[in-house]
């Protein structure tokens, strides 16, 4: 006959003080959706890859919300809207939709999120939560392009967010290749400052530890600037891209 192992219930198993109800036990889950009724987001990014489906599963899970101001690099206004109905809709783009979506000439690159005056006084005095999924994530990058989006941007979206009166949430959706070259289940692990990813190749590659920098934000961003003024016009491409390779 075989034997059967008898399993702890999950209550049983993790214990927390301020542990809230399973979604088995409350019908209305963790209360994400209570959260986002009538509230007001900014989200960065929504024309690519994971911010899009985003955007599409809050207004089809959570169509309470009052309005999503979508940050959006084009031309104008008009233009911004053209492109947020091509790629993120198509056809199928409903006016139910464009209830819920406000598009935002923006730039994460610039100085108050290269938007206009009044889009800034709009949103700083109405927005609940801040979603940033925006970056450059070409491997090869110039390395001063993915320095002034990857690291200079959410530095400026956080600069705008404490004009944000109403703020309640603010979401930074980090790069593409945060996890460098680890193979199986990813744990979560916190990183100090100066922690480098690149140490962790030192396991696979031999490379001395000693030959690998402690890396230095301020100082990366200082040394970019230094290769820009320093150089001639017609090697700054090139020194950019080759630096964007090697780092």
């Amino acid at each position: 006959m075989r034997a059967t192992r008898k399993t702890k219930p999950v209550k049983g198993v993790v214990s927390c003080s301020n542990a809230q109800p399973s979604s088995a036990e409350e019908p209305h889950g963790i209360g994400i959706v209570e959260f986002f009724r009538g509230t007001k987001l900014l989200i960065t990014g929504a024309t690519g890859f994971l911010a899009k489906v985003l955007v599409e599963k809050i207004l089809r899970t959570m169509p309470d919300v009052d309005k999503i101001f979508v940050l959006i690099r084009a031309k104008n206004e008009a233009a911004a809207m053209e492109r947020l109905q091509h790629e993120k809709h198509g056809k199928s783009y409903q006016a139910f939709m464009l209830t819920k979506l406000v598009p935002v000439v923006g730039n994460l690159c610039e100085s108050n999120l290269g938007m206009d005056a009044d889009s800034v006084d709009v949103i700083a005095n109405q927005v609940d939560v801040i979603v940033n999924s925006a970056a450059n994530t070409t491997f090869d990058e110039r390395y001063d392009v993915a320095l002034n989006m990857n690291t200079r941007g959410p530095c400026r979206m956080m600069s705008f967010a404490r004009k944000c009166t109403k703020l309640k949430l603010f979401l930074h959706v980090s790069t593409a290749y945060v996890n460098g070259e680890r193979q199986g289940q990813i744990m979560e692990m916190p990183f100090r400052m100066g922690d480098c990813i690149a140490r962790e190749r030192i396991n696979t590659s031999g490379t001395p530890q000693r030959s690998i920098p402690v890396l230095d934000v301020e100082g990366e961003m200082k040394w970019a600037v230094d290769l820009e003024e320093t150089s001639q016009d017609n090697e700054v491409a090139q020194k950019f891209k080759k630096l964007g390779m090697n780092r």
